[in-house]
């Protein structure tokens, strides 16, 4: 069976033959149908093993814990992995999508009718979709032009066709089209075909490292939504790991902040990654989610023009006695110790009072040192939040409902706007290691 030119749908065969989004890919093309015995797919750290095959009736009754709804967009999430905590970040992606469709619409000449918006709109590539749930509400709430929604796990076909299905019956206007490759060939066939979308959304695992594969496949002033859910690499649990996957960094664990120095950490990456891409990559937000945990950061992506920021590129250390912390001078990194802890003691207030001993600081590095959050797009995104009625007065039952370990949306992206302010260090102190130090 095929879906006509007025739903806006392809799907592609599961294997060989893909397409991109675009007004000749809506001609009808063979829907990907699910063979029986069908496969249940676990995956564990980005890679997809343990599979069992699992005989299956061909009228199963239906589950009611298969269905689900998100910022009031219904969706199935049959054989598939789903989980709700990422809504919150689900929610950026889709507010940074709908910014971007409303500046293509001012930009245009007319009044952006649908044919216009398909061939000049905003264009997603969703290389890890899941169940799909992402993928429909780029269409229904970002309001882009076309997605490409795609995964590697066939049991999750059925699901990522259906929930973009039921997209475009809720009247989405832009194309989708829907492939099962795995990410990294997704990616490398983009590039060969030259193909850039304006938002490249990888919602990867564990550490696998995707940063130079999804840079080729984003349109310049477009953006990359990076993912890792590593932290032991992230968090200095897993030294070998973390350096073979990030540049060679290293992250002092168990020190005061460990999840901001990991997210940094991985920021750093993208940006020297590309740097040597020749591409200037620039955070706009990024967040840490203690479920997984996760790290993500959405990047722009600009040719680079002149030097890179490398001096935005460095170490952080903390003293081990006094809990003190700055940035290192590359110079130091031979021998790194604490300027305040130096200091009493050249004034003789130590209370050792026969031997100077040196504080040695705990080096975590290279890590992003500038802002994590661009004021100018939290702002757009503040304003279409209340605009859609996310956040602020009148918002939705949903924002008011608490995750354990988040803040609210309107919480969190007031929080993004008070950690842009340029001026604040790469590092922070917590209150109760203060007040430690004070009684100490």
């Amino acid at each position: 069976s095929t879906h006509g030119a007025a739903s806006g749908r392809v799907v592609m065969a599961a294997t060989g033959t893909w397409a991109m989004s675009s007004p000749s890919a809506r001609i009808g093309v063979p829907r990907v149908r699910a063979r029986h015995p069908r496969r249940s797919v676990s995956r564990m750290m980005g890679r997809m093993n343990d599979i069992a095959i699992e005989e299956q009736s061909s009228h199963p009754e239906e589950d009611p814990a298969d269905f689900g709804v998100e910022r009031g967009v219904p969706f199935t999430r049959k054989n598939s992995f789903y989980r709700v905590e990422s809504a919150q970040a689900r929610d950026l992606a889709i507010l940074l999508a709908a910014v971007m469709s409303d500046e293509a619409v001012a930009a245009s000449s007319s009044t952006f009718r649908d044919a216009e918006r398909i061939s000049g709109g905003i264009s997603v590539l969703d290389a890890m979709s899941g169940c799909g749930v992402r993928a429909q509400r780029y269409l229904l709430q970002g309001e882009v032009s076309s997605v490409h929604a795609n995964d590697a796990n066939p049991n999750v076909m059925a699901s990522l066709d259906d929930n973009l299905s039921g997209a475009h019956m809720r009247g989405a206007t832009g194309v989708s089209c829907v492939t099962n490759l795995d990410a990294h060939r997704l990616l490398g066939r983009c590039y060969l075909d030259d193909t850039r979308f304006d938002v490249v959304d990888v919602d990867s695992f564990g550490a696998e490292n995707l940063v130079a594969a999804t840079m080729r496949c984003v349109k310049r002033g477009g953006y990359a939504y990076l993912t890792s859910t590593d932290a032991l690499a992230l968090c200095g649990k897993s030294p070998g790991t973390l350096s073979a996957n990030y540049g060679g960094a290293y992250v002092s664990p168990n020190t005061q902040g460990v999840n901001e120095h990991g997210l940094r950490v991985f920021v750093g990456d993208a940006v020297r990654i590309g740097a040597a891409m020749g591409l200037k990559v620039t955070p706009v937000f990024s967040l840490f989610h203690p479920h997984g945990p996760v790290f993500r950061t959405m990047c722009r992506v600009d040719a680079l023009v002149g030097d890179w920021e490398y001096k935005s590129v460095g170490h952080v250390g903390r003293c081990r006695t006094c809990g003190d912390a700055r940035v290192i001078d590359p110079r130091e990194l031979g021998g790194a110790f604490c300027h305040r802890c130096d200091a009493v003691d050249a004034r003789g207030d130590g209370t050792s009072g026969t031997e100077t001993r040196r504080s040695c600081l705990e080096v975590s590095g290279p890590m992003w040192l500038g802002s994590l959050h661009e004021t100018e797009t939290v702002e757009k995104l503040r304003s279409k939040a209340t605009e859609k009625r996310w956040i602020g007065e009148g918002a939705s039952v949903e924002d008011t409902v608490k995750v354990k370990g988040q803040m609210t949306l309107e919480a969190l992206l007031n929080s993004f706007a008070a950690e842009a302010d340029p001026r604040l260090p790469p590092y922070h102190h917590r209150t109760d290691e203060l007040g430690r130090g004070g009684r100490g």
